[in-house]
C-alpha cells in the first residue's frame, strides 16, 4: 500500500512539504476517486488527499483538563511520600523494657536490661525478651513464630514493642546451645528501624555468639548493642545517604510528573500541527484546483 514515507514507489506517493511522513491512510498530492479528506498545510501550501476518517484534534480545553489532572495526580502522589529517615517514636505504652528468663539461660540480665533501656531511649521502641522451654509451647503451637506472635498480642495492645523469644529444650538449658531457637515480632510503627537487614544481622549475632559458647544474655546484649548503633546510624545518615533517601522518597512523584509532561507535550505538538492545517471533505468528482 502506498504510504507517506517519502519517494515510495507506485502511484503518487509524496515527499517533502507539510505532510511529509503522514501515514495511516492512502495519501496522494492530487485528488483521486475514493479520497474523503483534503488537507492543506498553510506553511507551504501543499495539499494531500486521503481516504481515511477525519483526524482527531486536541483542543485547548482538553490540554487544560489534562494539565489540571496532572497537578491533582502529582499532589495526591506527593501525599504518600514519607521520609526514609526514621524518627524516635513517641511512646504510647506505660511499661518498660524487661527480661523474662523463664528458661534460666540468661546469666547477665542486669547488663542486658540496661542495654534494652538504652535502645528504648534511642528509638522509643520498647524491647521485651522472653526465654522459654521448648516443651512449654510446642504442644500448643506448630512453630515458635506463632507462639511469639501470641506473646505480643496477649501482652501488648500497641504497635511500638519488640518481642524477642528464645527457646531451648529443657534438657539443654544452661548446658549447650543444642536446639536453641530465636524469633522476634515487632509492632507496625517500629518498621523504619526494624528492617529485614536489621533482623538478619541481629539474629546472626545471637546465633554466632551462642554457637561460640556464650550464654543467651551476652549474645542478646551484643545484638541489642548493635541495634542501638544501627538506630543511631539510621537517624543520622551521611549527607550522601540523606540525599539518596530523599530522591527515593520522591521518586513516585517524579515519575508521575514526567509521565504527564510527556503526555501534555505530545498533545500540544499535535494541537500546533493541527492549527497549521485546514481539513475539509474532498470533492467527489474532481480536483478543485483543476476546476
Amino acid at each position: 500500500m502506498p504510504h507517506a514515507s517519502g519517494g515510495g514507489s507506485g502511484g503518487g506517493g509524496f515527499s517533502g512539504g507539510g505532510f511529509y511522513g503522514y501515514h495511516g491512510s492512502n495519501a496522494r498530492m492530487r485528488y483521486y476517486p475514493g479520497s474523503k479528506r483534503h488537507l492543506r498545510d498553510y506553511n507551504d501550501g501543499t495539499d494531500a488527499y486521503l481516504n481515511g476518517p477525519r483526524s482527531q484534534k486536541n483542543s485547548i480545553l482538553s490540554i487544560i483538563a489534562v494539565s489540571i489532572l496532572s497537578v491533582i495526580a502529582t499532589f495526591v502522589v506527593s501525599l504518600t511520600v514519607q521520609s526514609r529517615t526514621p524518627l524516635k517514636l513517641n511512646p504510647r505504652y506505660s511499661d518498660a523494657p524487661a527480661v523474662h528468663d523463664d528458661a534460666g539461660i540468661i546469666f547477665s540480665s542486669g547488663s542486658l536490661t540496661e542495654t534494652l533501656k538504652k535502645y528504648q531511649e534511642t528509638t522509643g521502641i520498647c524491647p521485651v525478651v522472653y526465654t522459654v522451654y521448648e516443651e512449654d509451647w510446642k504442644s500448643d503451637y506448630s512453630n515458635l513464630s506463632k507462639y511469639t506472635y501470641d506473646m505480643y498480642v496477649k501482652n501488648f495492645n500497641d504497635e511500638q514493642h519488640l518481642v524477642v523469644v528464645c527457646s531451648i529444650p529443657e534438657a539443654e538449658a544452661g548446658k549447650s546451645s543444642q536446639g536453641f531457637k530465636l524469633e522476634a515480632v515487632q509492632g507496625d510503627l517500629t518498621d523504619p528501624f526494624l528492617t529485614n537487614s536489621w533482623y538478619s544481622n541481629f539474629k546472626s549475632i545471637i546465633t554466632k555468639d551462642i554457637g561460640n559458647g556464650a550464654d543467651a544474655g551476652l549474645a542478646l546484649n551484643n545484638a541489642f548493642t548493635y541495634s542501638v548503633d544501627d538506630a543511631v546510624s539510621k537517624m543520622n545518615p551521611t549527607p550522601s545517604k540523606r540525599l539518596l533517601n530523599l530522591f527515593i522518597s520522591f521518586l513516585p512523584v517524579i515519575i508521575t510528573a514526567v509521565i504527564f509532561i510527556i503526555v501534555i507535550t505530545a498533545m500540544i505538538v499535535k494541537f500546533v500541527k493541527a492549527k497549521k492545517r485546514n481539513e475539509f471533505n474532498a470533492p467527489r468528482s474532481s480536483d478543485p484546483r483543476l476546476a
